[in-house]
């Protein structure tokens, strides 16, 4: 036979759950009763605590009287002064919450603005699949020809027209659109060079070199997740020595970004509780 259960009155003198913000009725100053066997153990009593009033048995001191409950393995019927409809007071305090220091964001020395300028060509619609003929075919390579001639020269806005200009006659391949691609981002065009790098990964989806130019190129927008993303893909593809750091600086603002955001979101969460709380 069962023995009888007890009532065991806890009064609240303190309840300070830190950052844990939940709806939960039960104050410092008010009483709970609980329901619970006199063989139960003192840790057991806490836990029952901890679902009524959302206060983790860890953060919980218990006494009677001046008793602190420090053996969790004892009995409740084995306490001194304790008893049927007895009073036990509850010291519940959350333990400070360690606050990483995520320090300052230095500034991007090679940060670039968006580029205001009219974006390089691309053919439309058929266009940019159709199958050129012979003709077509000729003219694209020379056109291709002239402007590695001009880049050798050194004059980068009449090799990117030439390289326009073989895009447009039709159905360009990925190598040509990362060309235009990279020299635009030489130019210091990286909008520019995210369109043509994404158009060449929709003419071939496992081109390292488009990842590697759309990744340089957000990267210099400071769009750091898209550009650790990017440089994922390449790495994957074909591991580049050259981009690894690259890669590194950028996971590390894209991991302090996502903190900052989450710690600004947090305070708003806990903002809003107090606001509920004080109604």
């Amino acid at each position: 036979m069962s023995e009888e259960q007890w009532t065991i009155k806890v009064r609240l003198e303190e309840l300070d759950r830190g950052e844990v913000h939940i709806k939960n009725r039960w104050l410092k100053g008010e009483t709970i009763a609980v329901q619970i066997e006199p063989h139960a153990t003192v840790s057991m009593l806490k836990q029952r605590v901890a679902l009524i009033v959302a206060a983790h048995e860890k953060w919980q001191i218990l006494k009677v009287g001046e008793l602190v409950l420090d053996d969790n393995s004892q009995k409740l019927k084995d306490i001194e002064g304790l008893e049927n409809n007895g009073m036990v007071s509850l010291y519940a305090k959350a333990p400070p919450e360690v606050v990483e220091d995520l320090g300052e964001l230095s500034e991007d020395p090679d940060a670039m603005e968006e580029e205001t300028e009219e974006l390089p060509p691309l053919p439309e619609g058929e266009a940019m699949d159709k199958e050129l003929t012979e003709e077509e075919e000729d003219k694209q390579n020379a056109a291709k020809g002239v402007a590695a001639e001009l880049l050798e020269d050194g004059d980068k806005a009449a090799a990117l027209g030439k390289l326009s200009e073989a895009v447009m006659v039709g159905n360009p391949n990925a190598m040509l659109l990362c060309r235009r691609g990279e020299l635009l981002l030489k130019m210091k065009r990286p909008k520019a060079a995210i369109v043509d790098a994404t158009a060449a990964l929709k003419k071939n989806p496992d081109s390292a070199k488009a990842y590697k130019i759309r990744g340089k190129a957000n990267r210099f927008l400071s769009k750091w997740v898209e550009a650790v993303d990017d440089f994922a893909q390449c790495q994957q593809i074909d591991f580049d020595d050259a981009i690894a750091d690259m890669h590194k600086y950028c996971t590390k603002r894209k991991v302090w970004h996502i903190k900052m955001a989450n710690r600004a979101q947090k305070q708003a969460k806990a903002e809003e509780a107090e606001k509920e709380a004080a109604k």
